[in-house]
């Protein structure tokens, strides 16, 4: 018999406990994620059919909200957040060295704030115009890319979602977009 735990003072409401693990979490009417056999208890007694799916809500956890523990009280997960020395790494990035084209091709984004929605033009390799993705969130956006195969490298497709992310403040905040540039935030 197992334990799950779930620190309600940690919980920031991100859900993806949720996402994954349905058959333990609901949520609840303030959107706060609760057992789905007893809403109101902050643990729970699992048996082994329900081990797998507790320890993925757990680990996908982004603030270690959520402990699955043993008979004994120990945690079954294998990570102790905070308790480690880890190495640190300065993140650095020089465009006009390390930047190579996609192969598959290039972007151009637009935000519509009158019409509530982003606008992403692809051209592929060849340098021709051969979709267009609209959607009302970066998210959205990004994710139609990766589904439709549309991206080949890890580094094109961070900077889409982080160029597509930063179209969207602008069109929500009524900040002027301008690709591959700082959003200029007023003070």
């Amino acid at each position: 018999m197992h334990r799950i735990e779930i620190d309600r003072f940690k919980c920031k409401k991100h859900t993806h406990c949720i996402k994954v693990s349905s058959d333990i979490w609901r949520m609840d009417s303030q959107g706060r994620p609760v057992f789905v056999a007893h809403s109101g208890a902050d643990s729970l007694h699992i048996d082994d059919s329900l081990l797998e799916s507790a320890k993925k809500s757990a680990l996908v956890c982004p603030e270690y909200a959520i402990d699955v523990k043993d008979a004994n009280g120990n945690s079954v997960l294998g990570i102790e957040p905070d308790k480690k020395e880890v190495r640190t790494i300065k993140a650095h990035y020089d465009s006009m060295k390390e930047w190579v084209m996609d192969s598959k091709g290039f972007f151009t984004i637009k935000p519509f704030p009158d019409e509530g929605v982003i606008r992403v033009r692809y051209y592929n390799e060849k340098h021709q115009l051969s979709l267009v993705i609209e959607g009302k969130t970066a998210i959205e956006i990004y994710n139609t890319i990766v589904r439709e195969k549309l991206i080949s490298r890890l580094d094109h497709a961070a900077d889409i979602g982080a160029e597509l992310m930063k179209a969207e403040i602008a069109m929500n905040t009524g900040i002027n977009y301008v690709q591959d540039s700082p959003l200029e935030l007023r003070k």
